[in-house]
């Protein structure tokens, strides 16, 4: 019986956190569409019309793949030209959320 109980709290343990995981995508699919999808695209591979009108090279964000979390949290709150800095702009959860929804993007998954 004391097993049982075990794997039942293990199991409600794992669904707690599949649901905070797809309530942190749906945040970050939220944001990326208000903030990112401008310039990145709606699939991350960049916006060429943007880009021509900017006169920038605004890169595919599967190029960040082998790029650190706290790289990547760096570059979304203080920018890099011609990117604006977020930091000022969106919470920490926010931006988490923003950068587990752009690993989505990366592997070609879309947040499913």
């Amino acid at each position: 019986m004391r097993v049982l109980s075990i794997v039942v709290a293990l199991l409600g343990a794992l669904a707690l956190a599949s649901t905070v995981a797809a309530a942190d995508l749906e945040l970050g699919k939220k944001v990326y569409a208000a903030k990112c999808a401008s310039c990145h695209g709606a699939d991350g591979k960049g916006n060429a019309k943007v880009a021509g009108m900017l006169k920038v090279n605004i890169p595919d964000l599967s190029g960040s793949a082998g790029k650190s979390d706290t790289d990547l949290l760096t570059l979304l709150a203080d920018g890099k030209k011609p990117m604006p800095a977020f930091g000022k702009n969106l919470s920490k959860d926010e931006m988490e959320a923003v950068l587990s929804y752009t690993k989505t993007l990366a592997k070609g998954t879309g947040g499913k």
